[in-house]
């Protein structure tokens, strides 16, 4: 069995489309669909944003099903010049952000067992790094914090959920994956509102709707978002397949 966590049904949905799994099964307040991909039994749920609810989505994952793999997936920010969109990003290392005040950048390793499957190289038309994942409290937005934090940490992508996930699959004793498909350019500046959009780890359309009656000019900013997320959503559940075939073989 393979869990597979993303943060939003924008990141499910294309995985969706590959899998066997219309088995929707409710565990607290979470929906898990259950089924298969690419042969192989699989859980996969849409978490929410965020570290305590990838906290406590990862938990009640390895309560249920007790994985043999836990895979936190989703779409990053690049934090270097050569990681372009579109590209994945496989975690080597996962480190969590613990204080940034403008100058400083501080930062912990998240410890993990022994992470499956592994890969090398670019595979199937995967523009694919390996290297570090680095996660934050909120979503980056301007593009000098990206190069400050980037050339700070080495990471290639920075997300909001991989280090919650990694802390419970070590403590569980689980081996996990990070992937990440890189939906914005080091450079790219976002919207400075996308950080006011979400609730409790939850997409709020109101506070989408009451941010363009404010900024009309964000429309297109948030129709190149979602481009680029429909493209890396595809490219995720593209490699995701691959990836789950790979343990697939290694393990029968």
């Amino acid at each position: 069995m393979i869990a597979i966590l993303v943060a939003v049904k924008q990141e499910l949905k294309p995985i969706l489309r590959l899998a066997n799994a219309q088995h929707i099964i409710r565990q607290s307040h979470l929906d898990f669909y259950e089924g298969t991909l690419a042969g192989e039994p699989v859980a996969l749920l849409a978490l929410g944003v965020g570290k305590e609810c990838a906290r406590i989505a990862a938990e009640m994952t390895i309560k249920c099903y007790r994985p043999d793999l836990i895979i936190s997936a989703g779409f990053g920010g690049a934090l270097q010049n050569h990681i372009k969109s579109g590209d994945m990003i496989v975690g080597l290392e996962v480190l969590d952000l613990t204080s940034d005040d403008g100058k400083d950048v501080n930062w912990r390793v998240i410890p993990s067992v022994d992470r499956s499957p592994t890969f090398a190289g670019n595979i199937d038309n995967f523009h694919l790094y390996s290297g570090k994942i680095l996660t934050a409290d909120d979503l980056i937005v301007k593009a000098s914090r990206k190069t400050r934090i980037g050339s700070a940490t080495g990471a290639l992508t920075v997300d909001m959920e991989s280090s919650a996930v990694a802390a419970v699959a070590a403590a569980h004793g689980t081996k996990f994956l990070a992937v990440r498909c890189v939906t914005d350019d080091s450079h790219a500046n976002l919207p400075s509102e996308f950080n006011d959009f979400f609730v409790l780890g939850q997409l709020q359309a109101s506070r989408i709707f009451s941010a363009i009656l404010r900024r009309p000019k964000l429309v297109l900013d948030l129709a190149r978002m979602g481009y680029s997320a429909r493209r890396a959503g595809n490219t995720l559940a593209r490699f995701l397949f691959h990836a789950v075939k790979q343990f697939q073989d290694k393990t029968s």
